[in-house]
């Protein structure tokens, strides 16, 4: 078996990236762009290991010994970085003229390159100009566009991409084998957002536990604000003692859930991204108007914006109730 086959979905990359290194076209460097947990570092690695494989057959083989090292993270050829001055760049290149430690090929995975400032990233760009001919860069982003425009012409872009949720399921429900119900996983996996990294992270108990929390508050508040009566407004309260932040990716995921319902109000086949099932979002959005749906999205939105400019906890939930109240007249 391709060892580029345990990368989930990313077909586009699993077959370019694998003939080119098969065909020993392999760029001297890539920009990897993905949201996070979209598998940016398994790419990196997997590739690092085609590279240096000695096996036949597919490459990566993954049981030869460059392979077996690379994929446990045990190859001297193959360094994880994160770099953010030019200090540590200017480092990097006295490294980069060195033999190899062990094989062919030197690779280098800067991971968070988008938080290199300008001085490091020209200062990168050198290399990327005049590389050695037996060293390979990845660099690692969730942003490429924060990087200087004369980085991404010198490398190819390569781009992770987010999995439909029945994906994240079937892999984890397969490979993993975690002991929680079916339910749980569904949850888990929709919170995911697509993201198969955060899936697996979420699967610690704690951490699900606070999503789950996260989730059964997001859905009572906006039946809270839907209701909009006293006690819609003793639930607003309850939830004013949050951090900043915890209220911000609180109001965030409720836009998700309105969205729901209002897509669902439109079009009974519109996709999901919070409901695990469409019966509970129409049922909702039967009982309310579409003008007043609106009115309780852009009052998140307005919300979500006040907290950026530090306005009042409280106060920026409780205009949440007046200004849907006023907009959905």
């Amino acid at each position: 078996m391709n060892i580029f086959d345990s990368l989930i979905g990313n077909d586009d990359i699993k077959k370019n990236l694998g003939l080119a290194i098969k065909e020993k076209r392999f760029s001297h460097a890539y920009i990897i762009e993905g949201s996070a947990g979209t598998g940016k570092r398994t790419v990196a690695r997997l590739a690092s290991a085609a590279i240096l494989c000695s096996g036949e057959g597919s490459l990566p083989c993954g049981k030869c010994q460059p392979c077996r090292k690379v994929l446990n993270d045990n190859c001297a050829d193959v360094r994880f970085l994160e770099i953010t001055k030019v200090e540590q760049v200017r480092e990097l290149r006295q490294k980069l003229y060195e033999s190899s430690a062990e094989y062919d090929y030197k690779i280098y995975i800067i991971t968070n390159a988008e938080k290199m400032n300008i001085k490091a990233q020209n200062a990168l760009l050198i290399s990327l100009e005049e590389p050695p001919p037996n060293v390979v860069f990845f660099l690692l982003t969730t942003d490429a566009s924060a990087l200087l425009e004369t980085i991404r012409s010198r490398a190819q872009i390569l781009r992770t991409k987010l999995l439909d949720k029945d994906t994240v399921f079937s892999y984890i429900k397969e490979a993993i084998r975690p002991s929680i119900s079916d339910e749980t996983l569904m949850e888990i996996v929709i919170s995911s957002a697509g993201s198969l990294g955060y899936a697996l992270d979420m699967l610690d108990e704690k951490k699900s536990n606070e999503v789950l929390l996260l989730r059964k508050n997001a859905l009572e508040l906006i039946k809270a604000i839907l209701k909009n009566n006293s006690d819609s407004v003793s639930f607003m309260l309850s939830l004013s003692n949050q951090t900043r932040d915890s209220l911000k990716e609180l109001i965030s995921l409720c836009v998700t859930v309105i969205g729901d319902i209002i897509l669902l109000k439109k079009d009974k086949n519109a996709p999901l991204y919070f409901f695990p099932s469409p019966a509970e979002p129409i049922e909702l959005g039967n009982k309310y108007s579409l003008v007043k749906l609106l009115a309780v999205y852009d009052s998140l939105l307005e919300a979500r914006d006040d907290l950026n400019s530090n306005s009042a906890t409280a106060l920026t939930l409780m205009s949440i109730l007046t200004n849907s109240k006023k907009k959905g007249n």
